[in-house]
């Protein structure tokens, strides 16, 4: 068998054991940890604010008004998820897009096998989700999820890791039934179907 392909193996092999270690680990965090996690990724959010680059305020604002919804609906699991997800595609927005210096096979190695674990991780939790996404979370999904792809492959590591840790703090929200946002301030409103 090619290498890649034992590689390939061997990376989701890892990964499911590893998401099977993080839901024992995870599994006595409750209401109070959720909410704990929420407000403090919106104190980080607030303290971006102002530096946010402009092409993730969209997905941000989006973002941050679903997760309003679901904290009002008692669904705080996906609202400290949400939030994160908003976290990150901030610091990932704000890290730089451009190659960046020598780091050094070891550290080059550990970014690598950091940031392919998450995207696979991203891209089988989206992909089993039961109910079809909304069309909100698609885009944003995609949207980090290509984002992080093109700073990948551009050298931008640091902006990749954010971005892939964004599309994988997606993947953890399901929505089910029907929601309804604000439209922006517009005074109107909008409904999202989970």
């Amino acid at each position: 068998m090619p290498a890649k392909k034992v590689a390939k193996k061997v990376a989701k092999k890892t990964t499911k054991k590893a998401a099977k270690k993080m839901a024992k680990k995870h599994a006595g965090h409750g209401h109070e940890d959720d909410l704990r996690r929420a407000y403090e990724h919106l104190g980080r959010l607030e303290a971006l604010q102002g530096a946010i680059a402009s092409a993730v305020v969209k997905d941000i604002s989006d973002l941050t008004e679903l997760a309003r919804v679901t904290l009002l609906t008692g669904d705080t699991k996906s609202t400290a998820e949400l939030l994160r997800a908003c976290e990150h595609l901030a610091f990932g927005s704000l890290a730089s897009t451009t190659k960046e210096a020598p780091i050094g096979d070891a550290l080059q190695d550990a970014i690598a096998a950091r940031y392919e674990r998450l995207i696979e991780h991203a891209a089988e939790r989206w992909d089993e989700q039961e109910t079809e996404p909304t069309e909100l979370m698609t885009r944003a999904y995609e949207g980090a999820f290509d984002r992080a792809e093109q700073a990948y492959a551009k050298g931008a590591f640091r902006r990749a890791l954010e971005l892939a840790r964004a599309a994988d703090a997606l993947s953890h929200v399901h929505i089910a039934g029907e929601l309804e946002l604000n439209d922006g301030g517009k005074g109107g409103k909008r409904r999202l179907k989970g």
